[in-house]
């Protein structure tokens, strides 16, 4: 399955691409946390930004399923991790330093704090590499925490997963329902010690929700 990433930057309308790299993990990462990823992975390019993005070598996934789905991956689960080149907002307007993070999935809260942000439950979270050491998942409030130290303040810091699932080729770039540009992606995921395909998903990377 395709996911979308919604990566959520200040600027709009801006260029957006993406292209495969070859770059080494960082060295900031965690020991437990680098072992966990691929080498390699996206690079998205925006008008006055770079993002880097690095994958799991395999997402796990619970449940018996013969698909892969965001419903069958535990919250707080490792995704990845990207390196920021220069300051950008997340969905609420906050700043994100410049910088590398580890990216999380979490589950946006079912109430009217959270209307607007996405047509979408499922987002990435932020986490300052230097506080994410282990790569196990962390649950809803383990997630919440960790990623509330990225921006500060009582919010994490969210790229909005939009679509969950999609049909786009890889790197393709897709405008979501809200109007934001995402790029597609993929990761490739696994039942136990069985591959079992991948989800490709989109990251949003232009537009922003004012809060």
């Amino acid at each position: 399955m395709l996911l979308l990433i919604a990566l959520v930057l200040a600027q709009t309308p801006a260029a957006l691409s993406g292209t495969k790299h070859s770059d080494p993990i960082p060295a900031e990462l965690s020991p437990a946390v680098a072992q966990a990823l691929a080498p390699g992975g996206v690079r998205a390019a925006l008008v006055d930004n770079s993002l880097t993005f690095w994958w799991v070598k395999a997402l796990a996934l619970t449940g018996s399923g013969s698909s892969a789905a965001w419903a069958d991956v535990a919250e707080g689960t490792l995704v990845g991790a990207v390196k920021i080149d220069r300051d950008i907002r997340d969905i609420r307007g906050k700043n994100v330093k410049a910088g590398v993070y580890t990216l999380r999935y979490g589950i946006q809260p079912a109430n009217g704090d959270h209307l607007g942000v996405s047509p979408f439950r499922e987002f990435l979270l932020l986490c300052p590499a230097g506080a994410d050491t282990d790569a196990a998942a962390r649950g809803h409030d383990g997630t919440i925490d960790l990623s509330k130290q990225t921006i500060g303040g009582s919010h994490p810091a969210v790229w909005s997963i939009d679509p969950p699932s999609a049909s786009d080729a890889p790197l393709a770039v897709h405008t979501t329902e809200l109007g934001h540009k995402a790029l597609v992606v993929e990761v490739p995921v696994s039942r136990g010690d069985r591959a079992a395909g991948s989800l490709r998903f989109g990251i949003v990377l232009i537009g922003r929700i004012e809060a």
